[in-house]
């Protein structure tokens, strides 16, 4: 028995229908993908986010993390230089981002908050880390603002000092840095996770050292131990933004001790 043509037409209409259907499923798919596409695969690269304020304050400080990273933990670290990135699709290529902040957040264009938001929910981590001695009230202020441009509904929080983040390697290193200002870290809590994590300790600052291998900056007030657990600290951090998970033992802890003494 043969179709009518109206018949035909329904056929056709309804198989057009279920390709254009099938490919609305492809492309939700693939749009709830993470967007990241580094050509390094699963080896870790750090990567400092550049702007219009002092982006690089510490230049030798990200070179002795990675080297760190490689020595003490599980991560493989590229051997390629440390990546410094313009707000643009590059930042796709990086999960982690670090972004150094002197006295205040920087200024960003809103195509550029719009491609920070994008890349924080497609499972991307932004560690934001104050490196000033002063302007905590400004930095607070801009950082506040910096976030609700991101993310309208969502607030920046005290982490608290029970975290995960404070047991993703190491077990509960304080939240110092060269300075020690403030005794928490802040976040940005998105879907159950911490997609942004802000010190105002200024991190790096413990790690930066001279051509002579000496490290550049005394830590304050605390010393020696303050810059351990600054170390400790931003090892807990790089951790969590990999993997978000953590171990309840640290099995090689005697070995990873070792390695602290003789950094």
């Amino acid at each position: 028995m043969e179709k009518s043509g109206t018949e035909e037409s329904e056929v056709k209409k309804n198989g057009d229908g279920g390709k254009l259907g099938i490919i609305g499923i492809i492309i939700y798919l693939l749009s709830s993908v993470p967007l990241f596409l580094s050509a390094e695969g699963d080896r870790f690269q750090f990567c400092v986010l550049k702007h219009g304020g002092v982006f690089n304050p510490h230049p030798t400080a990200y070179e002795n993390i990675v080297k760190f990273l490689n020595s003490t933990t599980s991560i493989d670290p590229t051997q390629e230089e440390i990546a410094f990135v313009a707000v643009s699709d590059e930042i796709f290529k990086y999960p982690f981002l670090y972004l150094a902040a002197k006295g205040r957040m920087p200024d960003f264009s809103k195509a550029d908050i719009a491609l920070i938001a994008r890349h924080l929910r497609s499972g991307g981590f932004l560690f934001i880390d104050e490196t000033d001695d002063y302007g905590a009230g400004d930095f607070k202020e801009s950082l506040e603002k910096f976030f609700r441009e991101i993310f309208p509904d969502l607030k920046i929080e005290k982490i608290p000092q029970d975290d995960v983040i404070f047991k993703a390697f190491y077990l509960k290193p304080k939240a110092s840095g060269r300075i020690d200002r403030s005794p928490f870290l802040y976040g940005l809590n998105l879907d159950g996770r911490w997609a942004a994590v802000v010190s105002g300790n200024d991190i790096a600052g413990a790690w930066a050292r001279d051509d002579l291998g000496r490290f550049l900056y005394d830590c304050s007030p605390g010393g020696e131990p303050q810059r351990m657990e600054a170390i400790k600290l931003t090892v807990n951090i790089i951790m969590y933004s990999l993997t978000g998970t953590y171990k309840q033992d640290i099995i090689h802890e005697k070995f990873i001790e070792m390695k602290l003494r003789s950094w």
